[in-house]
């Protein structure tokens, strides 16, 4: 039998979004996948694809309209929205020095703000509902840094500290607040992860390091967990009538590195880090 509960799931036009999408639809939820790719922007209608079964919703995170505009489609057509997923992101690499200010607004704004703005449209829906679930896509990087990647941990830094408060305020209201905490996954978000401007100019400090370190991100995510196995989680994750606030998913070994984070001097651990990228 078909489950009634009626997600939507963010940044889902590809990777783990997309994988989160599909999966939850073949289990029986009725799915909404919102991104940019989805259009006709103009009017924003819900389609649904001839590969998968989700409905396709034009979402932009970073405007306050468009989310508007997606989160009360979904209640108009649905009476409800039961789960928000929050997978919208990119990333943008380079030194701190070579990243300049307004790539860091771009990552900030999708990856954080783009979060914080979609919690604040569901919400009042869910309070009135008097109950809901809002699992927040943070990631390995949200618990430890890796260098070239500052715009990117700085975001997943805010996710994390935001989703911390945010469950504390609504569980009164019957809501649930988890974080996904992915390591590296095959999901091709290289697509999504531009360089800074000015990293790949020979002429930056740090150019030999970077291209050696960034061919480490590639090979990382080439080798990572299957998308699958990660929307098989977050499922698993919605039928919890008490799921915990965080759950680290992936690869054995970078999860292992986040609990080193967390009992080892800062020095040491950071020695480590370097030690694998450098």
């Amino acid at each position: 039998m078909k489950d009634s509960k009626v997600v939507l799931v963010t940044g889902a036009s590809s990777g783990l979004g997309l994988a989160v999408a599909t999966h939850l639809e073949k289990m029986g939820y009725t799915v909404y996948a919102g991104a940019r790719s989805f259009k006709d922007k103009d009017k924003a209608q819900i389609s649904t694809s001839s590969v998968e079964n989700h409905n396709k919703i034009y979402l932009d995170v970073t405007d306050e309209e468009s989310a508007s505009h997606a989160v009360d489609m979904i209640v108009n057509k649905e009476g409800k929205l039961d789960i928000l997923i929050n997978c919208a992101a990119f990333l943008v690499l380079g030194s701190v020095e070579d990243t300049s200010v307004d790539e860091y607004k771009g990552v900030l704004e999708t990856n954080f703000l783009g979060t914080v703005r979609m919690c604040q449209k569901v919400l009042p829906i869910m309070r009135k509902q008097k109950e809901g679930r809002i699992i927040n896509f943070s990631s390995i990087n949200g618990l430890m840094a890796t260098p070239f990647q500052s715009a990117y941990t700085a975001s997943k830094f805010a996710i994390e500290g935001m989703t911390e408060a945010l469950s504390i305020e609504v569980q009164d209201y019957g809501i649930k607040v988890t974080l996904i905490e992915p390591s590296d996954h095959r999901s091709g978000s290289k697509n999504y992860r531009p360089h800074a401007k000015k990293a790949d100019l020979k002429t930056s400090a740090y150019y030999d390091t970077y291209i050696k370190v960034t061919s480490k991100f590639a090979h990382d995510e080439d080798n990572g967990s299957y998308p699958e196995k990660l929307a098989e989680v977050v499922y698993k994750i919605t039928q919890k009538k008490n799921p915990n606030l965080r759950y680290t998913v992936g690869k054995i070994d970078q999860r292992l590195s986040a609990v080193l984070k967390r009992i080892l001097p800062a020095r040491i651990f950071e020695k480590i880090i370097r030690g694998y990228y450098y």
